[in-house]
């Protein structure tokens, strides 16, 4: 039973809220926390039934975070980052070690493995060298917090844990019916929407079709579909989150209306892009400025950063071409904009739209940014038979 997949996980939610609502009214607020990591342990328990992947899940989330920062202390962050994305990366590639009676991939592949390791990564690049370890309640709280145990969103350990300090002070009406909204809107997004789109609309017309209204056709409505089965998911996590007293941070805000790459990922999984924006982009570009080389051309370097970070960004959703593909193309779409953005503060105008009415000049950048997303979505779905 895996998080929001069936109706007793929300019998199971529904409980858990009602303990820690009590619970409230007898218990000392230092104790939340360990009142939630209580929770969290038994519904892992549940998930897997291997018990193998309930101890990989506790060594990977804290031991292996613990022995890289606090043991074996390297001057180049990169290396504790590879070896802390080994797990994830022997899964990806399908990279097998079996050795009778274990099976090291089948012990590695457990659910939200592919969250943990961002989560883990985002608490090793902020941890200073001489801070102590977080404390082990905390930190597996973090990276096993039921309702974003699955699909996000990535969340970082300073925030999350404040979010846990004050967790019965967050225990509220207000912040019940504030819950209460975002978990009707997840469930109507992802329950009827999302369903009503995949069995009425993405249906109409055959994935192999390669006529141009029927790809137009499944082009869009997988887009479609998408958003509202992730923001479902999103917002319940969220919803469920501030009835359990933790504050799931916000993954969409309408990026249909998006102007640019730019804005279209401040909308769209804003976690992820944020995520990699901080950990991977701002460093690369960090080290590329350093090389000689590219010292005179910060519009190549800016690129050449961009590109790389949606790239990894489709290795993270897995090696296989379409999500190799469309994390290029979202990232040559970054960089496009990118250039154009540059040129037209140096020139002072709009080398594009010129001085068209910039009403209607939003207009076309939404009805372009809608296109050039669905395009690479569609590619990402690995739907598309071009």
């Amino acid at each position: 039973m895996l998080p929001f997949s069936s109706f007793e996980f929300f019998i199971i939610m529904a409980i858990f809220i009602t303990i820690i609502a009590l619970s409230k009214y007898f218990l000392k607020s230092n104790y939340y926390k360990h009142l939630l990591v209580a929770l969290n342990i038994l519904f892992l328990a549940v998930i897997f039934p291997k018990p193998y992947h309930f101890i990989s899940l506790i060594l990977f989330s804290y031991f292996a975070t613990y022995i890289i920062s606090d043991i074996f202390k390297f001057k180049n962050k990169i290396w504790g980052i590879l070896i802390l994305l080994l797990p994830m990366l022997l899964v990806k590639f399908d990279i097998r070690f079996d050795f009778y009676p274990f099976k090291l991939n089948n012990i590695l592949s457990f659910a939200g493995l592919s969250y943990a390791s961002f989560r883990i990564i985002g608490y090793y690049m902020d941890k200073a060298p001489n801070e102590k370890m977080a404390d082990f309640v905390s930190y597996f709280n973090f990276l096993s917090f039921t309702p974003t145990l699955l699909i996000g969103p990535i969340d970082r350990f300073g925030r999350f844990k404040t979010s846990q300090d004050i967790g019965f002070l967050s225990i509220n009406s207000e912040n019940f019916i504030i819950g209460w909204n975002s978990l009707v809107k997840g469930i109507a997004f992802k329950y009827i929407i999302a369903e009503l789109i995949d069995r009425y609309w993405m249906s109409l017309y055959s994935i192999e079709s390669k006529e141009i209204l029927h790809l137009a056709n499944n082009m869009y409505s997988y887009y479609f579909y998408l958003f509202f089965d992730f923001a479902g998911y999103s917002f319940m996590a969220l919803g469920i989150g501030k009835m359990m007293g933790i504050n799931v941070p916000i993954n969409f805000t309408n990026p249909f209306v998006a102007v640019n790459p730019q804005d279209f990922w401040r909308r769209f999984h804003i976690s992820l892009g944020d995520w990699l924006k901080d950990y991977f982009f701002t460093p690369l570009y960090m080290f590329l400025t350093r090389k000689k080389s590219l010292k005179k051309y910060p519009i190549t370097r800016q690129n050449i950063a961009l590109i790389l970070t949606f790239l990894l960004m489709g290795c993270w959703n897995g090696f296989q071409f379409n999500y190799i593909l469309s994390g290029f193309l979202f990232g040559l779409f970054s960089a496009v904009h990118n250039t154009y953005a540059i040129m037209c503060k140096k020139k002072g105008k709009d080398v594009f739209f010129g001085k068209m009415n910039p009403k209607i000049v939003k207009i076309i950048s939404i009805f372009i940014m809608f296109n050039l997303v669905s395009i690479a979505l569609y590619i990402f779905s690995g739907k598309c038979p071009l």
